[in-house]
């Protein structure tokens, strides 16, 4: 018996558009259907490799009666209105990290896919890699011992490279730039491995990019037991990618394609290999927001976990205006007014 599978739009198909459209396909619950970018070439392509549908605008997409979810692989800034349309029509949402551009919009998104009884799966795909899957093992057998801090860095040079979308570089429209495309992937995946964030401390400056728009940033954050999390993410340096956790036996550290424990009682380090893993995190994201719809479950990274990494990168974004430490209570309580 073939597998039952849900129609699917995508909105946006250039760039990481692509990486969303592999995993569709890859995932053997979901079709597509119907596509569609301001790219009209974009779209022309893909719909010579799958023979999907060419939609003449994004509101052609959202009513489109024979799909039953859309995807968005669009700017952060067009993600509310994007979505408002689609659950207008009933649609199961995937919207690509982070949610939204503000607390007010998430809440309004969560609220709606609530109401109409749809999922809404957020595209936080780093939490599912296999060496974060594997970090969370070690770390409830507690073989590192205790938990007493958290580091981590992810930096790209994209600020430095040419054909970077404008509205990343808008301050308006992406705020805390480096932190809201990189650093948020590690402030979820941390809440996955050990909890969430209660309070953020962040500095941010202008280095290397034309303009105003912030491109080195730094924070200190506390989880809710009150370890300390150092997060930094440029966007005009070498690739950078790691997430260290220091226990009261050992350090474990996470690279995307391998992990290493030291163990303070053993001379012997551990070191695994996941260089085989390819695009599995994004793949195995697409299939659970299949399954989600087939199965009437909750995702794994739903609404509310989409909402908190969002809480966390406003509450930087205000520590740097203000001067301050800002909480995630906060965020979250004045937005709410």
């Amino acid at each position: 018996m073939n597998q039952p599978k849900i129609s699917v739009g995508l909105a946006g198909v250039a760039n990481h558009g692509t990486t969303i459209l592999n995993a569709i396909l890859a995932s053997g619950n979901l079709q597509l259907e119907t596509c569609y970018d301001t790219d009209l070439s974009a779209s022309e392509q893909v719909r010579a490799r799958t023979g999907c549908r060419i939609a003449g605008s994004y509101e052609e997409l959202a009513a489109d009666s024979q799909i039953q979810a859309v995807a968005l692989v669009t700017p952060n800034h067009v993600h509310a209105d994007q979505f408002r349309k689609a659950i207008a029509f009933g649609k199961h949402m995937f919207v690509e990290k982070p949610i939204s551009n503000t607390i007010p919009e998430a809440k309004e998104m969560i609220a709606l896919a609530k109401k109409s009884g749809r999922v809404l799966l957020v595209g936080h795909n780093t939490r599912r890699r296999r060496v974060f899957r594997r970090a969370k093992q070690i770390l409830q057998e507690g073989t590192i011992g205790k938990i007493v801090a958290v580091e981590g860095n992810l930096s790209r040079p994209v600020g430095l490279q040419p054909g970077m979308p404008p509205w990343k570089s808008d301050p308006k429209k992406c705020p805390l730039l480096p932190m809201t495309q990189l650093g948020i992937h590690l402030v979820d995946t941390t809440a996955y491995l050990i909890e969430r964030v209660k309070s953020v401390s962040c500095i941010a400056t202008n280095i290397a990019m034309p303009g105003n728009v912030y491109d080195s940033t730094a924070a200190i954050l506390q989880l809710e037991s009150g370890i300390p999390f150092s997060l930094t993410s440029y966007y005009v340096s070498p690739d950078a990618y790691f997430l260290r956790i220091y226990g009261t036996k050992g350090l474990l550290v996470c690279h995307p394609t391998h992990l290493r424990m030291e163990l303070i009682d053993s001379k012997d380090v551990v070191e695994e290999d996941f260089q085989q893993e390819g695009a599995e995190s994004y793949i195995l994201q697409m299939q659970e927001f299949g399954d989600c719809i087939l199965n009437g479950t909750r995702p794994e990274t739903g609404g509310d976990e989409g909402l908190h990494a969002l809480a966390v990168i406003e509450a930087m974004t205000r520590s740097v205006a203000l001067g301050r430490a800002v909480t995630t209570n906060e965020v979250l309580h004045e937005e709410s007014r």
